[in-house]
């Protein structure tokens, strides 16, 4: 099934004709197809802008995506939230488990590992008991 085509004859202006010329030799495409493209979306464009009932209707579409962009703006938001509540937790409990070892800026990293300020645990083996 083929479309019944006209052909159309105008003139354009000559940067015109060479911006024509650059696209095609950029796409791999013709100069006929680039203008028959550019006539069809400049059509479709009037025609949306004429008829009031698709402009309700792209208008509809917008605000729907808009609804659904907020609900996941909204949702990222709360998870944005418990996000923060959970990193608190984790701080205060590696702050519990984790005691602050004093850094200074000649430590080294041995020194950090052997940190023999834990007074709870004794720094040699007691023999007393010993048989």
């Amino acid at each position: 099934m083929t479309l019944e085509t006209t052909t159309i004859e105008t003139t354009v202006p000559q940067e015109w004709a060479n911006q024509l010329n650059q696209f095609s030799l950029e796409t791999g495409r013709s100069v006929k197809e680039l203008v028959q493209e550019a006539i069809g979306q400049y059509l479709k464009t009037i025609s949306t802008s004429l008829n009031p009932n698709s402009k309700q209707l792209e208008d509809s579409l917008l605000e729907q995506e808009l609804l659904i962009l907020q609900q996941k703006v909204q949702s990222l938001e709360l998870l944005f939230h418990q996000v923060s509540k959970l990193e608190a937790k984790i701080t205060s409990i590696e702050k519990i488990i984790i005691p602050e070892v004093p850094i200074t800026s000649d430590s080294t990293f041995a020194q950090l590992l052997t940190n023999d300020s834990d007074e709870d645990e004794p720094d040699e083996i007691l023999t007393d008991f010993l048989p």
